[in-house]
């Protein structure tokens, strides 16, 4: 009986001992494209800029080496999210286990990390020069490696959930200290169900920043987007030493 007792307390704690669960190994890839680069792989109807179109001509482009690295931007590097940004996008905050920099002139900036499937992550794309500042185009990818395009609009009082959407920088920023603003605001707007949704950081007065928010699956997957980025009026021109004086007369 005293045995019987014994088998029978060993297996109670076999499977109450927590389980480890395995780390998953995740990627993202970047390619940050000037407007004009990207708007060349736009063949067919936009819709309303919602994911109805698929880009299988910039995935292969870029995958091939055929994008000219003259439309390319190498200012822009991906950024993990501190612990204060995660909590208010309800996430965790992880670090990458391998990365490119804007140093490597690869058309993809890449990087890799290991995460718990079913947890949220975040990645941050910020210009550290001052043309090309505002994001004008999304390319998605997600659990299916296919690019979709997509048009960031700004979020309205009643939105419609969408994987690509716009907020002001000043008020995603107002976040960095761990403030709740995924479960407050921005998941009645932002959808990340596809595994992968971009949050844009609109600043008019200066560069958006583009907040990528991973669904991490529980098969080890690599994410895809690319961005297109268009100039901020005439101050952009003005910069660039385009428009001269006629800019500043206008």
């Amino acid at each position: 009986m005293r045995t019987f007792v014994s088998l029978i307390c060993l297996v109670w704690l076999v499977f109450a001992a927590p389980v480890r669960v395995q780390a998953v190994e995740y990627g993202l890839r970047v390619a940050n494209l000037m407007n004009d680069g990207f708007a060349y792989f736009i063949r067919g109807s936009i819709g309303r800029g919602e994911g109805e179109l698929s880009l299988p001509r910039l995935d292969r482009a870029l995958d091939s080496g055929e994008v000219s690295r003259g439309a390319l931007l190498y200012d822009r590097d991906i950024y993990p999210a501190g612990e204060g940004v995660a909590r208010s996008f309800g996430a965790v905050a992880v670090r990458p286990t391998a990365y490119s920099s804007s140093e490597e002139r690869g058309l993809w900036k890449s990087l890799r990390w290991e995460g718990q499937p079913g947890q949220r992550v975040v990645w941050v794309i910020r210009p550290a020069g001052m043309f090309w500042r505002r994001v004008a185009h999304l390319a998605l990818g997600g659990t299916s490696p296919e690019l979709r395009y997509y048009i960031p609009y700004g979020v309205t009082l009643s939105p419609t959930p969408s994987r690509a959407v716009g907020y002001s920088l000043t008020f995603l920023r107002s976040g960095e200290d761990g403030a709740p603003l995924w479960e407050r605001f921005l998941s009645r707007a932002a959808d990340p169900r596809g595994g992968l949704a971009g949050v844009v950081g609109v600043n008019s007065l200066g560069s958006d920043w583009v907040y990528l928010i991973v669904e991490q699956p529980s098969e080890p997957t690599t994410f895809r987007t690319a961005i297109g980025w268009a100039r901020r009026g005439v101050s952009d021109r003005i910069q660039a030493g385009v428009g001269g004086s006629r800019g500043l007369s206008r």
